[in-house]
């Protein structure tokens, strides 16, 4: 399938200069993982020199086979491993690893993963520091900004605020990695801070607990044995999606021109609701199931979208791949048994 490209999207489409990284030694934390493999995807292509560092409990390293012979890899879990030395000759640290929340639902998730996802991160940023690597890019989230935030959400002030409750674990996590790293800006490293809004793509195939929407409701239309299609809330509430392949080119857009701990969005503005995001995957899935939506179950944030007008003027970032064109990629990938998620994406 070849996706097309955004109505509005740049000449030849939002891609980090091939220029910049040419040649650089980049290490990716999490590399194997969703958002990770299509960092490294773009790095490969720009000719980057990429080590992946992954403990695979939730990468998959079939999702790089295309590039086996042209990265290194190493298998081991961060927060055990002399990161300082792996860092010694990097030109840029770029760190995917982390936890997500996903669809979780269990009582200690918040604490969970607020203690497992600072622990990588703090692990990244010390040993960065200490081997002084040029530019570290800390990836935050959009969990980090509150349910009343107003929409689209631009790059708020945290001060005074809590993060979003359903990830209210994950968010406080982030918003101490945020500090963090803004604190330690300077000296050697440089530090980028990114916020990610909500990623989709084929990789992305994961299902029951910690599963991401897309994917979970997915394999709900696909399974036989699902004859209704439960969804909480009303079905209006909306959320912007962004490709995994549009979200790691603006990450290496902006880890490439803004060396600055300011956080800057990253997503799409693409709004969809629930009810239309259902009936989309059924379309393209050609299956009709009957639709119920519960509103005695929470639907978070009535409306949850992207703000990305900063790091369009500081890249020049569009997305380049529309929503239908990534959701009918991870429908083939899902129907494909999973195919395209392990190492290849729909183009």
């Amino acid at each position: 399938m070849i996706l097309s490209r955004h109505p509005h999207a740049n000449p030849g489409g939002s891609a980090p200069v091939r220029g910049y990284w040419s040649g650089k030694q980049v290490v990716v934390p999490g590399g194997a993982g969703f958002i990770g493999s299509s960092v490294v995807d773009a790095l490969v292509a720009c000719g980057a020199r990429v080590r992946v560092i992954d403990d695979t409990s939730s990468g998959n390293w079939e999702r790089l086979a295309p590039h086996a012979d042209r990265i290194d890899r190493v298998q081991a879990d961060l927060t055990r491993l002399p990161l300082a030395d792996t860092f010694r000759d990097a030109d840029a640290v770029l760190n995917l690893a982390g936890r997500a929340p996903g669809l979780m639902l269990d009582d200690d998730r918040h604490e969970r993963l607020h203690r497992e996802n600072l622990a990588v991160a703090d692990a990244v940023l010390s040993a960065a520091l200490e081997a002084e690597v040029p530019r570290l890019l800390v990836v935050s989230s959009s969990c980090v900004y509150p349910d009343d935030a107003p929409v689209p959400t631009p790059e708020l002030p945290l001060e005074g605020t809590e993060p979003e409750a359903a990830n209210r674990g994950y968010g406080l996590a982030k918003r101490e990695i945020e500090a963090r790293a803004t604190a330690a800006h300077g000296g050697g490293t440089a530090i980028t801070i990114a916020r990610p809004f909500n990623a989709c793509g084929p990789r992305d195939q994961a299902r029951g607990p910690g599963a991401h929407v897309i994917p979970s409701l997915l394999g709900r239309i696909l399974d036989p044995a699902e004859e209704e299609i439960v969804v909480w809330g009303s079905g209006n509430q909306t959320r912007s999606f962004i490709d995994s392949r549009d979200l790691a080119s603006g990450l290496l857009m902006l880890a490439e021109h803004h060396p600055h701990p300011e956080p800057v969005n990253v997503g799409s503005a693409e709004e969809i609701a629930m009810r239309d995001l259902v009936a989309a995957l059924m379309q393209l899935a050609g299956i009709d199931k009957p639709t119920r939506f519960d509103t005695t179950k929470p639907e978070g944030a009535p409306r949850k979208v992207c703000d990305a007008g900063r790091l369009r003027t500081l890249t020049g970032f569009r997305p380049a791949f529309q929503l239908t064109d990534s959701l009918a990629g991870i429908v083939a990938a899902a129907k494909g048994n999973g195919r395209l998620a392990a190492g290849r994406s729909a183009r």
